[in-house]
């Protein structure tokens, strides 16, 4: 794999309002507060019935400092790695209800299916270059948490074999009956296959995963020698969150209590590394922390100078979000 050919890959400014307009994310903000409000008690206090405490998802460490709490929901920073992750947390039968339930499917039809154009034909296409500059030719890829299938289409169109696996019944009939794509509706800990991929994709998924060491660890196992694990998850680095622990407010993206569960740091991405044995073979900062703290539309001209500062923080690794490349 050559380097420069994947720092060479131009960045796409995206516009946060023309992704997810903010009445839709309101929307989306408020229905999950309230479905939410059935797990705590009067006082705003977590119902142990629901909850449990847990350690640092990454490196299982017990040592923590309280970062901020925000929805009733409390975030701790790992005194070792330095992830950010939720404690106490939702106990996993409450998440995998929450997800297989219409909870899931209001957030999935207001903010994933009305920007599917824009997904496809350009975030799509910058991640499907991304990954094809590690290989020569065309192999087999699996998605995980695929939704609708739009990478997934972009792949395929280019030569590659395709699968994918969603727990969401109405993105897997959405990815049949538009692009013509099976996937096995089944959650990644319980999805089976003798099938072995030269790459496997996680975007935005392992924050929602009570155990992402094991997601990984799967992963690792469904690999083909000299694979690619590429993962895009919430960072904990970012100017955003900062700025969240600093000016304490709720954001109507990011943070999504309940269900992110983890903010990685760079030092827990070096510990899956040395955990694993994987090599980094690149990471970039992608983000819209200005926007999501803004939330206003300026108008074109103030716009573009908004997102032009949002690239001067990717650039500088502050984005919300990290996208890693992994190698077997």
């Amino acid at each position: 794999m050559n380097v420069n050919a994947v720092n060479s890959i131009d960045r796409i400014g995206i516009n946060l309002l023309k992704l997810k307009p903010r009445e839709a994310l309101e929307d989306v903000y408020r229905f999950y507060k309230k479905s939410m409000e059935r797990y705590f008690d009067e006082n705003g206090s977590p119902n142990q019935d629901y909850f449990e405490e847990v350690e640092c998802p990454i490196c299982n460490s017990h040592k923590y400092n309280h970062k901020m709490t925000i929805d009733y929901f409390e975030y701790r920073e790992c005194d070792c790695c330095k992830s950010i992750y939720n404690s106490p947390r939702l106990k996993g039968e409450v998440l995998e209800l929450m997800y297989k339930s219409g909870e899931y499917k209001t957030y999935f039809t207001k903010l994933i299916v009305p920007s599917q154009s824009l997904r496809k034909n350009v975030i799509e296409v910058r991640k499907f270059k991304q990954i094809s500059s590690f290989f020569y030719k065309p192999g087999r890829l699996l998605d995980v948490g695929c939704g609708t299938g739009s990478f997934l289409k972009v792949c395929r169109e280019s030569g590659w074999e395709v699968y994918g696996v969603d727990p969401s019944e109405s993105a897997v009939r959405i990815a049949r009956d538009k692009y013509d794509i099976e996937i096995k509706q089944n959650y990644f800990e319980l999805y089976e296959t003798d099938e072995r991929f030269e790459c496997i994709t996680f975007w935005g998924q392992l924050e929602h995963l009570a155990d992402p060491m094991r997601g990984i660890e799967k992963a690792i196992g469904l690999l083909k020698n000299g694979g690619v694990i590429t993962f895009e998850v919430p960072s904990a680095d970012s100017f955003l969150m900062k700025y969240l622990e600093n000016n304490r407010f709720s954001p109507y993206r990011y943070i999504e209590s309940a269900r992110h569960v983890i903010f990685f740091s760079r030092a827990s991405i070096d510990k899956i590394c040395t955990t694993f044995n994987l090599d980094l073979s690149y990471i970039e900062s992608n983000g819209l922390d200005l926007q999501t703290i803004l939330l206003y539309d300026f108008g074109d001209e103030i716009t573009a100078k908004v997102m032009a500062m949002q690239q001067t923080v990717d650039e500088l690794m502050l984005g919300d979000h990290y996208r890693v490349f992994l190698k077997k």
